[in-house]
């Protein structure tokens, strides 16, 4: 039987340490899948919750062999692992550590982003973002979030590689950087 990998488009949103809590959650998803793809990071100001605290939010590509129910099971295990109480009926409506959805999800090739709504990322598709409203991010030893950027995870290292900052999120497939991983 074949093994299917699915190509994902996530949202990533978080207005409790963002600063802390975005990297944390990258480190466990580049971990998982060896390889993603990640958009600027923009501050955005809070919708649909009452806060005073602004976002971090971005936008990551990633494949997985995981359905989308078992991905979006595991997503929830990392909210809860940074914080969020995911068994409050009212989570949705509150502050955030992580926040991380299903936007998009394609069988073959790369989702397109046609069915992402909200304004802040359909600017990050259409590579139409204020570079004033992107925020540096550390992840380690690297500096992300001023471009799209391309994480690898070496196995053998146990570190985060950021191969490419020049191609768009939906320009091309992502590739293992390490044969054998």
């Amino acid at each position: 039987m074949t093994e299917v990998t699915m190509w994902y488009l996530c949202g990533l949103g978080s207005n409790i340490r963002p600063e802390q809590n975005l990297p944390r959650a990258l480190d466990l998803l580049v971990q998982k899948t060896g390889c993603l793809r990640i958009s600027p990071v923009v501050a955005t100001r809070p919708q649909g919750i009452d806060s005073d605290r602004g976002f971090l939010n971005a936008l990551v590509v990633l494949q997985s062999p995981l359905a989308p129910t078992e991905l979006k099971a595991w997503f929830n295990g990392v909210e809860e692992s940074l914080g969020r109480d995911r068994s409050d009926p009212a989570s949705s409506l509150k502050d955030r550590t992580i926040d991380i959805d299903i936007l998009e999800t394609r069988a073959n090739g790369l989702p397109d982003g046609r069915s992402v709504q909200e304004p802040y990322f359909q600017a990050l598709l259409a590579d139409r973002v204020d570079p004033a409203d992107c925020r540096t991010l550390r992840l380690g030893e690297l500096a992300l979030g001023q471009a799209t950027a391309t994480i690898y995870w070496d196995h053998r290292t146990g570190h985060e590689i950021v191969v490419d900052q020049r191609h768009g999120l939906l320009d091309d497939a992502l590739e293992t950087a390490f044969p054998g991983q």
